[in-house]
């Protein structure tokens, strides 16, 4: 089935859609497609839980996305890290999230455009690097609890840590929580992927029904429904699966790929 007549634009997921975490690369299949679809006019729109600060070259240089939808819809930007739209957390927001994650022996990342700060105590940061030591990134610094959420506001906040972490601060947010690690996206309400998505697309003159757009983890959830083609990946979360149009196999599968030749977009 072509549904390219309709199809303007194409919006990836990174973590466990482009990302092949057994290999820790994305595949040469995905990059030559997505290449193919620029070739075609295709616009490439990655929308990822990261910032800039997160992504690396392999995403920025290699695929060169159009745009990004960063921090889980509450940034965007262009190719050349061009701010269109913003809506970070509230200074309330920060502090409260700030003095769970302290009370409760966590850690946390706030997230702003172009570096993210790490807070955690000795105990967390060593259990930090057994079970997930990418999360500190190469433009990552470090400092004190309660000094940089005082000069601005982050657009993302990630918060690892125990269960009754993470309860605690489900009764405020909505989280996602992270298939490969101790943690969870904390999502800003009434924020999501799809808000950054929309508000770009309306400045290019676009609609839901001109994208394709593939995710795998539940903060995928509002993009894969509202877009015109939805597909989650076969390694993606169940209620995600049931929701989108197709399932296509995982990245280390070459599902992108697969896919894509199946829909006839390239």
């Amino acid at each position: 089935m072509s549904r390219a007549g309709e199809i303007k634009a194409a919006v990836f997921d990174v973590d466990g859609t482009l990302y092949d975490y057994k290999n820790g690369c994305v595949p040469d299949s995905a990059i030559e497609a997505i290449g193919k679809l620029k070739e075609k006019g295709y616009l490439i729109i990655v929308a990822t839980g990261r910032t800039m600060a997160m992504l690396n070259s392999q995403i920025t240089e290699t695929l060169a996305p159009d745009y990004y939808i960063l921090s889980n819809g509450a940034l965007v930007s262009d190719r050349n890290n061009l701010l269109i739209f913003s809506r970070p957390f509230s200074r309330t927001e920060t502090e409260l999230l700030v003095n769970l994650t302290e009370t409760y022996g966590g850690a946390m990342i706030l997230k702003y455009q172009n570096e993210n700060c790490i807070y955690f105590d000795y105990e967390t940061g060593r259990r930090l690097w057994d079970v997930g030591p990418g999360i500190v990134e190469q433009n990552t610094f470090f400092d004190g609890m309660h000094k940089t959420h005082n000069r601005k506001l982050p657009a993302g906040i990630s918060i690892y840590g125990n269960e009754e972490l993470k309860q605690k601060v489900s009764s405020f947010f909505t989280v996602d929580e992270f298939k490969d690690a101790h943690g969870m996206d904390v999502l800003k309400d009434g924020v999501h992927k799809m808000t950054g998505l929309k508000r770009l697309l309306r400045g290019l003159g676009l609609g839901t029904e001109n994208i394709i757009a593939y995710g795998d983890s539940g903060n995928d959830m509002e993009m894969i429904t509202q877009a015109a083609v939805g597909i989650a990946m076969g390694n993606g979360k169940k209620e995600l699966k049931q929701a989108a149009d197709f399932v296509c196999p995982c990245s280390w599968e070459d599902g992108i790929a697969r896919s894509l030749h199946e829909l006839q977009l390239i």
